[in-house]
């Protein structure tokens, strides 16, 4: 019960970082939390939101580094949740609350898996703790925090956020992360916005953003910016065969998105398309009159934000430097701003995390899935190829498909945070011999 009323109090502390709601508290609270486990504990500033730093050392030879993030996404749209978002409402064997999936409530299985170790005198490993404050908004001050604390940080693994549970409850272990490059792209034409009469004289932002926008996708889909595919690793058979093992059901996963229209009906295509390709996406775009009835202008400026997620081994910052090729050989003269870079990741399957983490995972859990890398992105590079940290896996997660994470009525089952709960005991356990 006092994992539970942990995580309950802990779930209703907001801790929105795109606001800054609740950081301050929400930090001292996890910390006071850790001192009371008797984990070495730290709050630290690393020119954002407050970066917590534990340490428990039991003198054995290997040392693991737990990474999470305590804040959360704005709840928006308030009245779509059918609880207030941090009242942390228990129903059904779940508990409602933002952040209880994403990441909360993995946080507070994992801590509570290692203060009954500690207790029991049965922690074998070394623990170290990194838990930010920013990861919602791009981790915008984490590379800064562990280039200034390598030393500190040295581990010989870490164990990431966590994953989930797939349909059939099977815990998902993932070897690795796409990377990502986010940009912005502007177009300012005038000192404001005209009559469209002026049409026939005066150039339009928005019809030269849609040909720039156009010029990076070929026909095929492929992306056109030169050498973009050039340093893409290609899967090994046994990665290969990870995919053949990924469990998905088209219609559930057509329901889940919201009935989108989709681009494969093939199960494979879909697998291999969501893990493995690389992608040039649109996320918004902002210009001219947008609100009810009309106003015939010509808008001055058009502001576009787009993500890249990347493959092992591209580089964000090669890509950049291609995309401002492209754009300069369009006669693109607008303004590109860099809003996030974060190099992919995948581990060996062979490593001895991913080993500690499958084998803890039969246990508990009977089976599970693991896969070369997720579809999204967590700042897991940064301890690769900042720390130098080569075996690094996301797993031991409290979700499930039915945790809405960065929607309304984000909800976990309690079932799954006690087992996350037995499944870091184990992967501890494992890890340590």
């Amino acid at each position: 019960m006092e994992a539970k009323d942990t995580l309950i109090r802990f779930l209703r502390i907001p801790s929105i970082s795109a606001t800054g709601e609740g950081i301050e508290d929400t930090a001292n609270f996890l910390s006071e939390i850790m001192k009371s486990m008797g984990i070495k504990t730290e709050i630290e500033k690393a020119g954002g939101n407050p970066v917590i730093f534990g340490e428990i050392n039991v003198g054995s030879k290997k040392t693991i580094l737990i990474y999470n993030h305590y804040d959360v996404q704005p709840v928006d749209p308030l009245n779509e949740w059918k609880h207030p978002p941090f009242s942390a409402i228990e129903e059904n064997n779940r508990i409602y609350a933002r952040g209880s999936s994403d990441n909360k409530g993995t946080l507070i299985a994992r801590l509570f898996a290692i203060k009954d170790l500690m207790d029991k005198g049965e922690l074998g490993v070394n623990v170290k703790f990194l838990y930010e404050g920013e990861e919602e908004i791009g981790s915008v001050h984490l590379e800064n925090y562990i280039e200034k604390n390598k030393d500190k940080l040295k581990a010989d693994s870490v164990l990431m956020e966590g994953s989930s549970l797939d349909y059939k409850g099977r815990p998902l272990i993932v070897l690795g992360v796409k990377g990502l490059l986010y940009v912005e792209l502007s177009l300012d034409y005038g000192l404001k916005d005209l009559h469209s009469s002026n049409a026939p004289i005066v150039k339009n932002p928005c019809w030269d953003m849609v040909k720039v926008l156009n010029s990076l996708i070929r026909e095929d889909g492929n992306i056109d910016i030169d050498g973009f595919y050039e340093d893409i690793r290609n899967l090994t058979e046994e990665e290969e065969e990870l995919l053949d093992q990924y469990d998905i059901n088209y219609e559930e996963i057509k329901k889940s998105l919201g009935n989108f229209p989709m681009k494969y009906e093939n199960r494979n295509d879909i697998v291999k398309a969501l893990l493995t390709y690389p992608t040039c996406n649109i996320d918004g775009m902002e210009a001219g009159y947008t609100g009810k009835g009309s106003k015939t202008i010509v808008p001055h400026k058009i502001v576009v934000k787009m993500d890249f997620r990347l493959v092992p081994d591209q580089d964000p910052y090669k890509i950049l430097s291609g995309l401002k090729e492209k754009l300069k050989s369009i006669g693109f003269s607008g303004e590109i701003k860099v809003l996030g870079a974060e190099r992919p990741v995948r581990t060996s399957l062979s490593s001895e995390i991913v080993k500690a983490t499958k084998n803890a995972a039969k246990e508990v859990y009977g089976n599970y899935i693991i896969i070369p890398n997720s579809a999204g992105t967590q700042p897991m590079g940064l301890f690769v190829y900042n720390l130098g940290i080569k075996d690094a896996v996301s797993a031991i997660g409290v979700g499930d498909p039915s945790s809405n994470p960065h929607a309304p009525n984000e909800s976990i089952s309690l079932d799954n945070f006690y087992k996350a709960i037995k499944h870091t005991q184990l992967t501890l356990i494992n890890y340590s011999m």
